[in-house]
Parts: structure tokens; sequence; C-alpha cells
């Protein structure tokens, strides 16, 4: 059942994402979450999804 959730959640930003069409926002929110990933990445025990 969470996968169906997480689905959603990324269905909505995927759909929120296309709407941008300020060129810097985008890039500000592409920046943003590899960021959260390099961090997430540089904890190994931490769950995914934890933050």
């Amino acid at each position: 059942m969470a996968n169906g959730v997480e689905d959603l959640q990324i269905l909505r930003l995927i759909r929120a994402f296309q709407k941008l069409t300020d060129k810097d926002a985008r890039r500000m929110i592409v920046r943003y979450v590899e960021e959260q990933v390099e961090r997430q990445m540089a904890k190994p025990n931490s769950p995914p999804g934890a933050a």
C-alpha cells in the first residue's frame, strides 16, 4: 500500500514540475533534490525516505 501512495506522490510532483515555466525554479528544485540524495547516500544506515 505504501508503494501506491509513494507512486501517487511522485506523479503529483511530476505534474507540478511540468507546470513550472520558470527555468530558474526548475533548476533550484533539481539541485535541491540532488543535494538530498547526496545527503541520504552519505548516511548508509538511514532507511529510504527518512529525513
